[in-house]
């Protein structure tokens, strides 16, 4: 295999890991959900942009040439999408200069370490798409923060460390003097390591999320069913009410005419007893979250709880819904665990709003002893030790999700759970 076949081998292979990288930068800009054409279009784009650009430089071997192709290239890929004209340019623009920065910054400090080198060009060609990937990468970490994957960052070093490994290895490869075909086999494997390896954690993300909305859809349902019998029982005392509104007026009338204060307080009260609605422990105004809250703090007052409330949020909190049902779902569910225990239990709660931060603290009762390994609490309340409190996790998973603050700590019987998150 000659030195020119063998360079553009490891050219193709390269850009056909490029397309990888490219096709995860435009899902930062592009939702899946706005494609205005069929989906193989989203495919057909990417296939046509490899063909294209790849021939371009094969052929051309002429900068300005590959860069203008390029430039008109990341405009047709925008294509597939339903967005404005300017969220286009801004797209191409950004993924245009930063390939041309990571071509550059790999170039430049590959000539200083290893001096003008014929292994310069392959090295930039690897390298510049490991170095764009990783970028991605990071982008997608942190800039789209209302949609982004909120794992443990144990999972982000893994994710961010591989291309960096492969990197090293495929440098030790290019410069260690093997034959040829063994680099481009081992750079082939590695690239295919790398996309498999994403693929594979997009998916276990995809589902982990899917599991998080059916938790949320379940929690919000009990709530919605909470609510439909609040207001049922409602509107029954209201009929009712007004079945006996003018027999009520006459007896009112006939204890006003003749003094009797106290006859009159009694039948007020009677009066206001009937017409009681069932009760609401939360009545900010947003449904989902009164909903559980009011659902779950009923099965605590039903277990004769003694519940301590202080709910002072907006109806509109910068957070979904959803979010804040899985949060408080778990969180009130592990309360109600630990309270069916004991006779007398005790139950506290404050959530709170100001100024964009949300703080959420609960405390409750519990019987027997709760030990400690780690950061994780173990009961003793059963033979295999269980994390106490099914699903705490997924409340930590989704705190972080907010920049937030999630501390757990158990004293003089009482297990205590704050929350700070910043929306």
């Amino acid at each position: 295999m000659g030195e020119l076949v063998y360079s553009e081998l490891i050219y193709l292979i390269s850009n056909t890991f490029r397309i990888f990288a490219i096709k995860l930068f435009l899902e930062l800009f592009f939702s899946k959900k706005n494609l205005r054409w069929p989906k193989w279009t989203e495919w057909g784009v990417l296939y046509l942009y490899f063909i294209i650009n790849s021939s371009v430089y094969l052929t051309a071997r002429n900068p300005i040439i590959t860069i203008i192709t390029n430039a008109i290239l990341f405009v047709i890929l925008t294509l597939p999408f339903k967005s404005s004209l300017w969220r286009r340019l801004f797209a191409t623009c950004s993924i245009f200069m930063i390939g041309v920065i990571c071509e550059g910054f790999v170039a430049r400090t590959a000539i200083l370490i290893l001096g003008p080198t014929p292994a310069i060009e392959i090295i930039t060609y690897v390298l510049s798409n490991f170095l764009l990937y990783f970028i991605v990468l990071i982008m997608r970490r942190f800039v789209r923060e209302q949609e982004r994957i909120f794992l443990p960052k144990i999972h982000w070093l893994c994710i961010t460390i591989i291309p960096g490994i492969s990197s090293i290895a495929d440098i030790a490869l290019i410069l260690g003097g093997y034959e040829q075909w063994v680099n481009v086999t081992v750079i082939s494997c590695l690239f295919i390591i790398n996309i498999a390896f994403f693929y594979l954690y997009a998916q276990v993300v995809e589902k982990y999320e899917i599991e998080m909305q059916n938790q949320s859809l379940a929690y919000q349902n009990k709530a919605y069913q909470q609510q439909v019998l609040v207001i049922r029982t409602a509107e029954d005392n209201i009929k009712r009410l007004q079945h006996d509104y003018k027999n009520h007026l006459i007896a009112l009338r006939e204890m006003t005419g003749d003094h009797k204060a106290s006859t009159l307080k009694e039948y007020v009260r009677n009066l206001e007893e009937k017409i009681e609605l069932s009760s609401q422990f939360s009545m900010t105004g947003n449904e989902s979250i009164d909903g559980l809250i009011n659902y779950k703090l009923q099965m605590m007052y039903d277990l004769g709880v003694k519940a301590d409330l202080n709910i002072h949020i907006p109806e509109d909190l910068n957070i979904p819904s959803s979010d804040m049902v899985v949060i408080l779902g778990n969180l009130l569910d592990n309360a109600i665990r630990a309270l069916q225990e004991e006779e007398h239990g005790v139950f506290q709660m404050d959530f709170l709003y100001n100024r964009g931060a949300i703080f959420l603290r609960i405390r409750n009762s519990y019987v027997g002893k709760i030990k400690q390994r780690g950061s994780t609490f173990l009961t003793t309340k059963t033979e295999t030790d269980e994390p106490h409190g099914i699903g705490l996790n997924n409340v930590k998973l989704m705190v972080e999700k907010y920049n937030g603050e999630f501390t757990i700590r158990a004293e003089e019987n009482y297990f205590n759970v704050e929350i700070s998150m910043y929306v």
